[in-house]
């Protein structure tokens, strides 16, 4: 800091009465350490906000993944009630207990919303909902029953999830389907709490970051900051008042550099004021 202190120390010389005809600097609202600390703090929260989204975005694929298979496995098991019915030479609409079936899957899981039979034409034979039974089931559903017979089908139906399976006799052939249909609401629900736990784990982190990179920042550029004020300290006084820039005793060579620099730049100040005042006379003579 020696050498530092050595640059502010300036001699007055006759332009201090002299405008030099320059318009002053303006002063630094912001420090070295200030915009590097805010250029890092801006990386770290898009890192943060991005990697969130991916984990959210991870997270709602899995969640509704394991809430299809888990509605699956239900469907799946009323799919073989059923079709060892079938097996047995009865027709699908015959089956009388698969009303009851139906009913005790959906008395068991709050969040089904219906479980429903229907045939290849897709007539409705059984449902939770006795009042739709003989109704139509929509088209996507009679398509779904062209699919593996061993793979369950999702379809999505207004605020509702559909998750369904064909029904096969023993003979191959496609007798019709079962179908289960439980709210999407269920699965917004569910990963709404990690929503929040995202948001306030991606504060906590970047306050924490921020503080500790804003700290070590400051321990690393703040003598380079405070350097650079004086060198520009001492640059605004030599050429706006005059004088002149010593490397005191213990100064390292860029501030003898930086010294020859004011240096030179005064000395082109001046060129620029006597030039300017020559043209100045000239105009006045024509």
């Amino acid at each position: 800091m020696e050498g530092t202190r050595a640059l502010e120390q300036i001699g007055q010389t006759s332009l201090a009465s002299t405008p030099s005809g320059l318009p002053p600097s303006r002063p630094v609202r912001w420090s070295l350490a200030r915009k590097v600390s805010l250029a890092l703090v801006s990386i770290l929260l898009s890192t943060l906000l991005l990697a969130g989204f991916f984990a959210y975005y991870k997270f709602e694929s899995v969640y509704s993944s394991l809430v299809q298979s888990r509605y699956s496995f239900v469907v799946f098991t009323i799919k073989k009630q059923v079709e060892d019915s079938l097996n047995l030479g009865l027709a699908l609409r015959q089956i009388r207990q698969v009303q009851d079936i139906l009913e005790r899957e959906k008395m068991r899981d709050p969040q089904v919303m219906s479980v429903e039979v229907y045939d290849f034409r897709g007539e409705v034979l059984f449902d939770t909902d006795r009042g739709a039974i003989g109704s139509k089931a929509p088209p996507p559903l009679i398509e779904a029953l062209s699919g593996s017979a061993t793979q369950a089908f999702g379809i999505t139906d207004e605020d509702a999830l559909i998750v369904g399976l064909p029904l096969i006799n023993n003979l191959g052939k496609v007798e019709g389907g079962v179908v289960l249909r439980y709210p999407s609401a269920y699965i917004e629900h569910g990963i709404s709490g990690l929503l929040l736990q995202l948001g306030k784990g991606i504060a906590f982190q970047l306050a924490v970051f921020s503080v500790l990179a804003v700290a070590g920042l400051y321990l690393l550029f703040g003598r380079v900051g405070r350097k650079l004020d004086a060198m520009q300290a001492t640059l605004d006084a030599v050429i706006t008042v005059g004088g002149r820039a010593e490397p005191g005793p213990g100064a390292d060579p860029f501030e003898e550099r930086f010294a020859e620099f004011v240096a030179k730049s005064h000395e082109a100040v001046e060129h620029i004021r006597d030039a300017t005042a020559e043209v100045g006379r000239l105009d006045r003579l024509q």
